[in-house]
């Protein structure tokens, strides 16, 4: 098959986060025979740079993109296009440079299916639909339904209006129509689609995240009785619902932990930390980059627990089965296992209450026995969800006849 992808972000093989999904995605259909033609942002000079997925690509068209507007910017691109102002700022944000890339693209050449990944991306299909031929299948893949995401930041507080997320919905929506199929990465995702507009059950495909299970692995000589006592948070930072999960840890688990494990130490590692979180730096408290992804490994290797504190967002947390898969215990809550159907107590702890969030951690942090049990579970567990297995899903429904 021919196919077109439209990621939100360059999806290098060295960064961290959603888009390392993207690139997992077509490397492994390039490797299964499919043709692969990406339009992409590129935001920095690593992504001008960027070879990674020139053995996977017949084509790869970098657009040189603008991530931030200013108010005036974003104001003048609403009044025009009458979309809602999160699709016109921030990674993905539209860009006219993408859209006559697209155009051009489709005049020249024919394409089997093509795929936004990221809902972000999905306003190309919705704005540029009559110009996808009847023949091809035009994708959605949601990596996180906004509607519900902004519902869930508004619920904890933040000063978001009825009428911006009404705005939200009925356009997010719109855009999921025009789709031939939507892709989830969980089937809580497929269900909150579903319970918003029911019309679009038939369109909704789960396929599910992946883990890179040759790279994330445990030591060779892993020591579960070594006497660090080391707690791991991993995202980008500039995905606000990781900045709000560590201010969680901070607020509710952090004291109380220490109170039991007083030599225990939090890394909050990930892409450009915000001077919110950079201000919680302590002796024991570390806040930084996360650099690429061999550091990324070394930070895993070197941990006791991973904690997952996630109260905003959706979509498939994907730092999670690289812990699990590294043999590291994973504490977290609900919202953050979407997709991965755990054995609370097996292969990880889940917890809501911050309580018993804060003890479960503590459990793991004094006993080597209990943390051995748990990782070696958390990494059978990951093995079944390497990205070969994830691509052949994806592979399945591209193949399925349109209509």
């Amino acid at each position: 098959m021919n196919l077109l992808f439209l990621p939100k972000l360059l999806p290098r093989a060295d960064i961290i986060g959603g888009p390392i999904l993207i690139y997992h995605r077509i490397k492994n259909l390039s490797s299964m025979g499919h043709r692969i033609t990406l339009i992409a942002p590129a935001y920095t000079e690593a992504d001008r740079k960027d070879k990674s997925l020139e053995p996977f690509c017949d084509e790869i068209i970098r657009i040189d993109s603008v991530r931030e507007r200013t108010r005036e910017e974003v104001e003048a691109l609403y009044k025009k296009l009458k979309r809602p102002r999160t699709f016109l700022t921030g990674d993905g944000a539209y860009d006219k440079a993408i859209e006559e890339a697209l155009s051009r693209t489709l005049k020249e050449r024919h394409f089997d299916s093509i795929i936004a990944e990221y809902s972000m991306m999905g306003q190309y299909i919705e704005a540029n639909r009559s110009l996808i031929p009847a023949d091809t299948g035009a994708i959605i893949s949601v990596h996180e339904c906004y509607t519900k995401a902004f519902e869930l930041r508004a619920k904890k507080g933040e000063d978001i209006s009825e009428d911006t997320i009404k705005e939200l919905f009925n356009y997010e929506f719109k855009m999921y129509d025009t789709a031939d199929k939507i892709l989830t990465l969980t089937r809580e995702d497929a269900d909150i689609l579903i319970n918003y507009a029911p019309n679009l059950k038939t369109k909704i495909r789960v396929v599910p995240h992946g883990v890179d299970t040759a790279f994330y692995t445990p030591p060779k000589k892993k020591s579960w009785e070594r006497n660090t006592k080391n707690i791991l948070y991993l995202g980008n930072f500039q995905h606000y619902p990781n900045v709000d999960a560590v201010n969680n840890f901070i607020r509710y688990c952090w004291d109380r932990i220490l109170q039991e494990v007083p030599d225990a130490t939090f890394y909050a590692i990930g892409f450009n930390p915000p001077q919110e979180l950079l201000d919680l730096r302590t002796d024991n408290v570390i806040v930084q980059e996360g650099g690429d992804n061999d550091s990324v490994r070394r930070f895993y290797r070197n941990s006791d627990v991973f904690v997952a504190p996630i109260e905003l967002g959706t979509g498939f947390r994907g730092k999670l089965l690289e812990a699990k898969a590294c043999g590291l215990p994973v504490v977290a809550t609900r919202l953050a296992t979407f997709g991965m159907n755990p054995v609370n107590g097996q292969d990880m702890f889940v917890a809501d209450d911050y309580d018993v969030f804060s003890e479960r951690v503590i459990m793991l942090l004094k006993d080597a026995g209990l943390r051995k049990k748990i990782g070696m579970n958390a990494l059978t567990r990951a093995k079944k969800f390497d990205h070969k297995h994830a691509a052949e899903k994806l592979e399945r429904v591209l193949k399925e006849r349109k209509g």
